[in-house]
This record gives C-alpha cells, sequence and structure tokens, in this order.
C-alpha cells in the first residue's frame, strides 16, 4: 500500500466514526465475542494521557454540556505514518464534531471548515485549521471553546493511511463523477499515483488513493492568468462545500459496503484502522459509547456545518481567502443543533 503525502486527504476522521458505529452493531453475535474481539480492537489504539481535554482548565470560557449527549472532536491529521517521526508541521484539515445525542436518540455530525476565521487564543485571528498547527489538540480545543462556547468529551485523531486502507480493503466504492470533477482528477496529482487518474464522467469503482483525491478536490489547477475555474458536485457546489459533499457521498459509499460485511469482516476492517488511530477517550467510555449506539439502533448520521449558510462573509485577509462567520448566529445555530434538536 502507497503512503499518502501531507495534505491530502480531508474525511479520514469521519471513517473511525462510521466504523465505530457498525461494529457496535455486532452485539447481536454475542457481547462476550464483541467484548474479547472488542479489547483486541481497542488494544491496536494509540491512547493519548498526556493531552486529556477532559483536564483542561476552561473555567474562563462559558461552556455548553449535557450529560445525555457526547461530543467528540474528530481530527484528520495530514500527515501519514511515514512522516510521523519527521519534522513535518502538521495541520487538521479535517475537522469535526462527532456527537452521540442519547437524549434525542440521533447520531450527529458537524464539520467544521478550515478557512473559518476565528479567535485562536494566545494568537489572534486566523483560519481554524491554524490552531492545531500552533498549538496541537489542545489549542484547538480552547479555540472552539472560546468561539462557540461548547464543552467536548475527548477528541480522536485520524491519519490518512486509514483512509486510503480501509476503501481498498473493502474492494473499492462506487463514485459518480460531473464533468468537471473528472477533468480536475486527471489534470492534478490530487490521485497520487498517475496510473490512476484515467477516470471518466459517470459511475465507477474508485480504490483509496483515487477516493482519497475525489475528497481533496476544492476547485480546478491554476490556469495561465492566475484564476481557478470551478469544479462542481452534481448538485451544483463548489469550492469548500463541494469538497464537503463529496466527503458526505463517500462516506456514504463505504457505509454501504461496510453494512454488507459479516461482524468478522468488520473486526477485520476495524484491525486496519486502529492502529493510524489516537485518542484520549479511555476503553471504558469507548465500549459505554458504542453501548449507547447498540440501545440507540440508529446508523443514520444528521449533518451539519459552521459556518452556517447566510452566517458569514468571504474576505481575503493577509492575502488568504477566509469565512469570517457572524459568531453570536453561528454559536447559536451548532448549540441548536447538538443539544436542542
Amino acid at each position: 500500500m502507497g503512503k499518502t503525502k501531507a495534505g491530502k486527504g480531508k474525511i479520514v476522521a469521519r471513517v473511525f466514526l462510521v466504523i465505530g458505529i457498525l461494529l457496535s452493531m455486532t452485539a447481536g453475535s454475542g457481547l462476550a465475542y464483541v467484548k474479547h474481539t472488542g479489547d483486541k480492537m481497542l488494544g491496536l489504539m494509540n491512547y493519548d494521557k498526556s493531552n486529556k481535554v477532559s483536564g483542561m482548565d476552561l473555567s474562563k470560557y462559558a461552556l455548553d454540556s449535557d450529560t445525555e449527549i457526547v461530543n467528540i472532536l474528530l481530527v484528520g491529521a495530514d500527515k501519514n505514518l511515514d512522516e510521523q517521526d519527521k519534522d513535518v508541521e502538521r495541520r487538521s484539515d479535517s475537522m469535526m464534531i462527532a456527537t452521540l445525542d442519547i437524549k434525542h436518540n440521533k447520531l450527529k455530525l458537524t464539520s467544521l471548515m478550515r478557512d473559518m476565521y476565528v479567535d485562536i487564543p494566545g494568537y489572534g485571528g486566523y483560519k481554524l485549521n491554524a490552531a492545531y498547527s500552533f498549538g496541537g489538540i489542545k489549542l484547538l480545543y480552547k479555540t472552539l471553546a472560546k468561539n462557540f462556547g461548547i464543552k467536548l468529551d475527548g477528541y480522536v485523531e485520524v491519519n490518512f493511511d486509514a483512509f486510503v486502507n480501509v476503501i481498498d480493503e473493502l474492494g473499492g466504492i462506487e463514485v459518480n463523477l460531473t464533468d468537471s470533477e473528472a477533468l480536475n482528477l486527471r489534470q492534478t496529482n490530487y490521485i497520487k499515483r498517475r496510473k490512476y487518474r484515467s477516470v471518466k464522467k459517470g459511475k465507477q469503482i474508485f480504490n483509496g488513493q483515487q477516493a482519497l483525491g475525489y475528497c481533496r478536490i476544492r476547485h480546478g489547477k491554476r490556469q495561465p492568468d492566475g484564476h481557478y475555474p470551478g469544479v462542481y458536485t452534481a448538485s451544483g457546489k463548489g469550492d469548500d462545500y463541494g469538497r464537503t459533499e463529496r466527503q458526505r457521498l463517500t462516506m456514504q459509499a463505504i457505509l454501504k459496503k461496510v453494512k454488507q460485511l459479516s461482524p468478522e469482516e468488520m473486526i477485520e476492517l476495524a484491525e486496519v484502522i486502529m492502529p493510524n488511530v489516537k485518542t484520549d477517550v479511555d476503553e471504558r467510555d469507548i465500549y459505554s459509547y458504542l453501548l449507547a449506539v447498540v440501545r440507540m439502533g440508529t446508523t443514520k448520521i444528521h449533518q451539519f456545518s459552521l459556518p452556517i449558510e447566510g452566517g458569514y462573509t468571504s474576505q481575503t485577509i493577509r492575502g488568504q481567502s477566509c469565512l469570517v462567520p457572524d459568531l453570536p448566529s453561528n454559536k447559536s445555530a451548532l448549540k441548536k443543533f447538538l443539544f436542542k434538536s
């Protein structure tokens, strides 16, 4: 399996959420079996005891929380296994909040746009994805606390190898390309290996590297006059909103394939993912969350994104394109989605 390069993926955090939900469904095969295989699976993860968000002092921020609603920060790391020990600056180009809402019997996923312009504690105004680069998980969590007033219950970080390997393990996924998407993937290096770039408009089966390239698309290749042509989804979305929709469509395709697996095959798939996972959530809580999902009996994921539509302005700040949110309206909308609906 080839390795992905830094900055080549935007959705791998969702893989952990979806596989975790589906693995919980194996409870029907017997709780003892699930416990045994679960111990083996969770033992492959990397537990981060030094960065537990639960131990952070955030008393100066007014944070909303609910004992029946669990919010986990999901981060897609932009360097893979062969870069972990190198002096490579990390960015969090994929940032989401996975919500286990026991009160309303719902699973939720909030996408946080990387270009959202926020106040990073100690640094001032920057794009959201700079927080992780400046100070890791703790600073990213503080940034979300300061700007949006929510309490998070832990974090999960997944690197890009997990995403590529999962799709290859599944035998590929079905993707339906528009003309502009197909042209983009043929003309750019978003798909790492050139031999995989011969894509076309319409439905086709993508391997892991192709799917990763598909999820990276934001706009077209820069032209000689300096402009970037638009690349649009079938629903007409472009830029970061188009990229977010591609991520959602990819996860739907993964979910469709995973649903067809036996419990044993799901465990094998989890064993591919877990070595690429880092978290501060302990095993006891993970089991508790999975059991809660089993009891809920749903795998439907309700989607949300920040900034909300109509709740931001596009501005160029220090030469960079930024989404400047209206914080009161976005803060209110996020809290409503997480805690009240």
